[in-house]
């Protein structure tokens, strides 16, 4: 089984890193969307991942806000560890190498660029807001999609009712932060629309909700 990495940096994982891996280990996907970026940790597994199984031949799309994430728009729920010039570490020698040494803002698109530049030739990463950057990407080249951006209502929900309109019948589509206790407008949104739509939903360790449309 592959095994979740954090490569020294940031991420939201712990061990629900693995149950993540093992559900793209499952799909096994060519193409993968990720909504919701952040230092890039997620983006550099998926992609070590996929270039065991297809060598060159796959393609990861990155879609954040980066470094311009509004920090000051609670609904969102602000990752508390990355703040613009308030870079926050458990480590103190993550501190020092991160925010004293490089200077370096882990969530920036120039920082994730870099991380990521192993695979240059399959990523993509596009900064700006979803409500604009999603309707210009063709969402129908995609075998999974993972949801992980802003936690309001509106935007998850946006976000889902565009994904399931536009990307085929059998790409995977799995939200984060599910059972958060603070992001209760993921929740509501993905329980709304699967209501709406009558679709099925799968959850894993309380956090990780499947969209089943097959």
């Amino acid at each position: 089984m592959i095994k979740y990495k954090k490569f020294w940096r940031i991420s939201s994982m712990d061990i629900q890193g693995n149950e993540f891996l093992k559900i793209v280990e499952k799909i096994k996907p060519k193409n993968f969307l990720e909504i919701g970026v952040y230092t890039g940790v997620n983006a550099r597994n998926i992609c070590e991942y996929l270039f065991q199984i297809y060598n060159d031949d796959f393609k990861y799309f990155g879609l954040d806000l980066f470094e311009d994430y509004n920090f000051e728009n609670e609904n969102e729920i602000a990752p508390f560890t990355v703040r613009k010039n308030k870079q926050k570490f458990s480590n103190p020698l993550k501190h020092i190498y991160y925010n004293i040494i490089k200077k370096e803002q882990l969530n920036s698109e120039k920082s994730v660029k870099k991380f990521l530049e192993k695979f240059e030739k399959n990523i993509t990463l596009i900064k700006g807001d979803t409500k604009n950057t999603l309707k210009d990407i063709d969402l129908s080249i995609f075998d999974m999609v993972y949801v992980d951006g802003g936690h309001s209502f509106d935007t998850v929900y946006f976000e889902l009712n565009h994904l399931l309109e536009n990307t085929k019948k059998n790409c995977y589509i799995l939200c984060d932060d599910y059972g958060h206790k603070e992001a209760k407008g993921v929740k509501t949104a993905v329980d709304k629309i699967v209501k709406e739509k009558k679709l099925k939903i799968e959850i894993k360790l309380n956090r990780f909700a499947s969209i089943l449309r097959y």
